[in-house]
């Protein structure tokens, strides 16, 4: 006869304050905070400021499955997410809503709508476009310069994501200037959204004027751009394109202006983050580990024999994109996200009701012992297949889990990648001399200022210019700046 658990008591995080609840520690030490709290259990409780519920924190691996893969139907976006996502309109970060569908429902049929935009022919036909814009980026750059890192990767993603979502338009340098405004705004436009949504809409938080007008330009350039990617047939493989020409696979019905719009901006923003967050991140933990960044100058040079990054290396850099996913586990952008149970949820020995709000902590998660041994090691081989494989499942959240998964992730990789490969075959990157590294955790987790100084590398001995292996003319076309 099986023997029921009786439901336990969830521990509560210390050092709540009257009225603020955990409020004070999340905006003073969000990271510190979120990571000392893997020591009390799999579940852990929050307080939320007054009037506002108390938050379940999940750390383990093993109850993110069930939330986010198992039992998906049975939650819905959480207040925490809701508060970015309405920003922007309905759209995939959000729960979509079709009649007569429940809300899993509805995500699928959308995100089955707009998958096609994200197939990797397509991903791939941009790496011509992303190896010239980072040309571009690093063609300035001196020996023993400074530089903002920081800042030029921030460029670097404003101008591939503006070109890779919204394609050749006459109003791409103004999406990809109003690109920039957005970002800029961020923190200040969106932070308090998302620990108040309720204060989503009104428009004397602090930094609200200035993020709703840059939002408002982004959105009419996008709409610009929609409008001449009709006209033109939309024949492009930009993500734009693409979404003119999705449909609903059960009704063959096309997808609405305002619906291609809300999903256009979000999908703007989450991969601009994606990148210019991510990379210098990259270049900061190769310069903290010579011996990791030669290995991974060996494999580039392997495989690009002296030419520029082609469609198919990205995925022939194996070693690069374990540095990659090792930098994605240290620095992971969205560093927090969440759930609302929808009806009554069992998590291990907890029993919690209809409406309980649940959040999980990327960055705690990654950084657990028990989940990742030695986690503060910066180790890329922990990605080989036979370490990876004795992970439990949903270890690695970088870019969330089960249905609801970054459906831009592959797009993302690619560019980090392309990237990454195309600046450290030229470059190495040293942090400068008592320059304290100080990460900010606001909506996403960034570097902060990080000033790098430029080193060219030297050419390989054994590397012969002449050797060179072929390109081929459709390569050629992209790195003239023409699209496949």
């Amino acid at each position: 006869m099986a023997v029921s658990v009786p439901p336990t008591p969830v521990p509560t995080a210390p050092g709540a304050l009257p009225l603020l609840g955990h409020g004070l520690k999340l905006l003073c030490d969000p990271l510190g905070f979120m990571t000392s709290l893997n020591e009390l259990g799999p579940l852990v409780r929050m307080r939320g400021p007054a009037f506002t519920p108390d938050v379940y924190l999940v750390n383990s691996p093993e109850l993110l499955h069930q939330v986010l893969v198992a039992d998906a139907r049975s939650y819905s976006q959480a207040r925490i997410t809701a508060g970015i996502g309405s920003q922007f309109g309905v759209s995939l970060v959000m729960d979509m809503s079709f009649d007569g569908l429940t809300l899993f429902a509805s995500h699928l049929r959308h995100r089955r709508a707009v998958q096609p935009a994200f197939h990797p022919f397509r991903i791939a036909a941009r790496t011509p476009a992303i190896r010239k814009a980072a040309q571009e980026a690093v063609a300035g750059w001196a020996p023993g310069a400074t530089i903002r890192v920081d800042k030029e990767m921030a460029r670097l993603a404003y101008r591939v994501n503006a070109r890779a979502v919204c394609g050749d338009t006459p109003a791409l340098d103004r999406v990809n200037a109003e690109l920039a405004a957005l970002s800029s705004r961020t923190t200040t436009g969106m932070y308090w959204r998302l620990a108040l949504p309720a204060l989503a809409h009104v428009r004397h938080v602090p930094g609200t004027g200035r993020f709703l007008r840059a939002l408002s330009g982004l959105r009419t350039a996008v709409a610009a751009s929609l409008v001449h990617h009709r006209s033109q047939g939309a024949a492009g493989d930009d993500v734009l394109s693409q979404l003119l020409r999705a449909r609903y696979p059960d009704t063959d019905e096309p997808l609405d202006d305002q619906q291609i719009i809300a999903d256009t901006l979000f999908l703007l923003w989450a991969a601009t983050h994606g990148l210019k967050d991510v990379l210098p991140h990259v270049f900061y933990e190769l310069a903290l580990h010579p011996d990791i960044e030669q290995r991974m100058h060996e494999e580039i040079d392997s495989v690009l024999q002296g030419q520029p990054v082609q469609a198919e290396d990205p995925p022939a850099l194996d070693y690069t994109r374990r540095v990659v996913k090792e930098t994605l586990r240290l620095h992971p952008a969205p560093w927090m996200l969440g759930r609302r149970a929808l009806v009554p949820v069992r998590l291990g020995t907890a029993e919690l009701p209809a409406g309980t709000e649940l959040a999980y902590c990327t960055y705690a998660v990654h950084r657990n012992p028990a989940v990742h041994p030695d986690p503060l090691r910066f180790d890329p081989d922990r990605w080989l297949p036979d370490r990876a494989r004795s992970l439990a499942r949903c270890s690695d959240i970088a870019f969330g889990a089960g249905v609801r998964k970054c459906i831009g992730d592959a797009l993302t990789m690619n560019q980090i990648l392309t990237a990454v490969a195309t600046i450290a075959a030229r470059w190495q990157l040293r942090t400068v001399p008592g320059h304290r590294y100080r990460p900010r955790a606001r909506i996403v987790i960034s570097p902060g200022p990080l000033p790098m100084t430029c080193h060219p590398r030297a050419r390989r001995p054994d590397e012969n210019p002449a050797l060179t292996r072929s390109v081929s003319p459709a390569d050629m076309r992209g790195s003239e700046g023409h699209p496949h």
